[in-house]
Formats: C-alpha cells, structure tokens, sequence
C-alpha cells in the first residue's frame, strides 16, 4: 500500500509518509486493487471503488470523473451534466464509457444499486470483527454480464438451469430486458460437452503455446520471464509481394494485429517488447505506430507504446487489473511463492489427463463446480512434474479418485462459473494425511 492510497485517512497535507498516517493494529477499510503476480504481493487502497455497469462509485472521493475512453465531446459533456445532478453527496462517482447512448434511468437505477451495495457494507463493517472480508466479488457469471455484455449479443448459451436463473437475473438486475433487447437465453442440453461443442478447451490451449502463426505464412513466438514479456515477429514463409519493403510493412501490420488480440485475450500485462521486423523507414515506421495505437484503443487496460527502436523493438506497458491467462492455468508452487511452468504442467492439467473421465463425470452431475487446489490443501511441494501434497480428511467430499491412485480431481459444488472448471493432477508420490 502506498501513501496515495490512504487519502480517506488524510486530515492534514503536511502528511507525505505512510507512517504518518498509520499505527500498529490500527483497523482500516482497504480495498484489493491488485492480484499478487510472482514476486509481489497484493495491491491494497483504502480509496475505495464500487464498480457497476456504467458507474463507479467513490465513497471517500468528492469528485467527478467521466471516462477518457469517451471520445464524442457532446456526449462527455452531456454526462458530466448528468453526474453533477445525481452525485451524492459527499461521495464521487465515475461515469465509464459504458454510458454512452445509455438512457438517464438505466445510469440512475445503477448508482442506486451502487448505493445499496455501500450500505450493506456499512453494515458488514459495523458487525464484523477485524480482519475478515465484507465483500467478494468472485460471481463470475455478474461479471461477464457486467464487463463484457452488449446489447448486441445475440444469445448466451448455459450449461446449467441455476446459471440460466442467475444470467436472467443480472439482465433484469440491470434492466436489459425492461428495454427489449433481443437477447435469446439458452439451456445447453446435448450428450455433447458444452467445451467441445465451442471447442473451448482448443481455445485455451492454444492460447497457452508460445508459437502463433499469421496470415500468410508469418508467425510470432510469445516468451514471458520475471521482469517482462518478448513477443518476436517472423515472416516465415510470407513473400507475396515483390517489394521487401512493402513486404515487411505487411508482414508488421498483420503481427500488429495479433499481438493487439493476444495482449487482450492471454491478459498480458506490465512491460512488453515486440520484436518486429527491422524496417529502415521512418515513414514505415510512424505508419506502424499508427496502425497499432488504433488497434489498442479498444484495450480497457490501457496499453500504452513507449518507443520504437530503430531496430523494429516496440516498447509498451500494459495496465495489470488480474491475472494473466497463463498464471491461472498454471501450479501454485510453494518454494517460489508463485508458479511452476515446468515441462508444460499447466498443460498437463486440463488436457493430457483422463479427458474421458471428466465428461463422464460431467454428465454424472452437472453441478459440479471447481475447487482452487491452494484452499484445501498444504505443504504443495512441485519439482518438475513430480507433486506431493499434505490434506485434510475433512475435506474428501471435495475431490475424488480416477482410475488411480495418483490421478485426483477437485470439486466444488457452490462456486459460480457458467461452465464447470475441472482440475486435475497427476501425483507421482502418495498423498499424506494429517494425523
């Protein structure tokens, strides 16, 4: 935590250390702003943010913000209009850019939303003892409704009737259907696995590998170490145009627009360096940048091109706000207090073992849901592909054996996903149990 984020507990501006402001076993409200990655822990900020679908609320801030990502200036200015009418008072509020074209009530019934969830918090802080946590947001379902959802999507396709109920009631939560969106609800019913018939799991395996192959022949190798992330772009076999010149333009400006995809789909953040073909051109070269700075403005994590070297490297920062696609597929490892990449694990643990025992067990009960193998068990120990683990007996309801000893899978059978997540791992070495 820095001394920025403790402007709720600011009384004086000669205060500019964090010791100033804070005393042993002082009781603060904080917020989770940031995952730990590897080598960090958690970002934590007492200036507290209530997200909702076109709103942010601030309880602790006096001020209005409107989104940056709000180009039409009629329109910021017509919102800024409206922020000065509802804001509460004393409190902030952050208009996102998912206001734009949205009717008055709809923004309305969200900062009234946001103002119930603020007083259920109070009240959560009046009868909780410290530490303990007033609130998650871990619904994945309310999520997608929240962040990605459009009224252009034509249907949402569920594998379950409790996350059929629970998508309709976001929509209705958030007026959706009040304004007649034509949204279709679908209940996934087929003998098929709903990972195969969209053919998820290839999805995700595809987007753990290194290699990515563009259009016409070029392809990309994406390699991630401790401090930042290489992205090297190929040609390959590309050689369509007669002009080398032309030719690397090409090549770069498809790369461009891989690499734009991939920063958002594998979640790549911190520093990054694109490695593209040299091109001697200054003109190329501002042409590129160009290229790429519109293909990321649709970013929300706000990329942002540092430089461009004279040898084709395209220095970037990516705002982090969760984990990377490759850290969630990947095993906690104890002795380096983050995760083990060794010999393709995280491949290992969706797609290389007992695939067939999974969907028999998914049709068995559909209810199933995934248990996170840091919750329940201890002392993980990982040396290559070899795992021990210590457990509770009192947790045995929440896994099971497959067709042997050392394949073990997790279950749980409350948490919120639209499509079951199964992990399993492949022991090597036999479990101990508590005594």
């Amino acid at each position: 935590m820095h001394v920025s984020d403790l402007k709720a507990l600011k009384r004086n501006p000669k205060y500019y250390r964090i010791n100033d402001l804070l005393y042993t076993n002082q009781l603060i409200l904080v917020q989770l702003v940031k995952e730990p990655t590897i080598n960090k822990g958690p970002r934590l900020t007492s200036n507290i943010h209530l997200h909702g679908k076109y709103l942010v609320l601030m309880p602790f801030c006096n001020i209005i913000l409107i989104s940056n990502r709000i180009y039409d200036s009629n329109e910021s200015v017509h919102l800024y209009a409206l922020a000065v009418l509802i804001k509460p008072k004393f409190m902030g509020i952050l208009i996102k850019s998912s206001a734009q074209g949205v009717s008055e009530s709809l923004i309305l019934d969200d900062l009234h939303l946001l103002l119930e969830q603020w007083c259920f918090l109070q009240k959560q802080i009046l009868i909780s003892s410290a530490p303990s946590i007033l609130y998650t947001d871990e619904d994945l379902i309310k999520k997608v409704i929240r962040d990605f959802y459009e009224q252009s999507v034509k249907k949402i396709v569920v594998d379950s009737e409790d996350g059929l109920k629970l998508v309709y009631y976001y929509l209705q939560k958030w007026s959706y259907i009040s304004v007649g969106v034509n949204t279709k609800l679908q209940l996934y019913r087929n003998h098929e696995s709903v990972l195969d018939k969209f053919d998820i799991i290839n999805a995700i395996k595809n987007s753990l590998m290194s290699k990515v192959n563009l259009l016409y022949g070029g392809y990309l190798f994406i390699e991630h170490y401790e401090a930042l992330t290489v992205i090297d772009v190929n040609s390959g076999s590309f050689n369509r145009l007669n002009n080398s010149q032309e030719t690397i333009l090409r090549i770069n400006f498809y790369a461009a627009i891989e690499v734009a995809y991939q920063l958002r789909v594998r979640n790549i953040n911190g520093v990054i360096i694109v490695d593209f073909i040299d091109m001697y051109s200054q003109r190329d070269q501002l042409k590129l940048i160009d290229h790429f700075n519109k293909l990321l403005i649709c970013d929300e994590c706000s990329p942002k091109i540092i430089h461009l070297s004279q040898l084709g490297l395209l220095e970037l920062t990516r705002r982090r706000k969760s984990q990377s696609l490759r850290e969630i597929f990947t095993l906690p490892d104890s002795k380096h207090f983050g995760i083990s990449c060794a010999n393709s694990l995280y491949i290992k643990l969706f797609f290389n073992i007992s695939y067939e025992d999974f969907r028999n067990q998914y049709f068995i009960n559909r209810s199933i849901r995934s248990l996170f193998f840091t919750k329940n068990f201890s002392n993980c120990k990982v040396l290559g592909n070899k795992l021990t683990a210590d457990y509770n007996p009192s947790y045995t309801k929440y896994f099971s054996f497959l067709d042997s000893k050392y394949v073990i899978r997790f279950l749980y059978p409350k948490a919120n996903y639209i499509v079951p997540l199964f992990f399993y791992l492949k022991l090597t070495k036999y479990l101990k149990t508590y005594k």
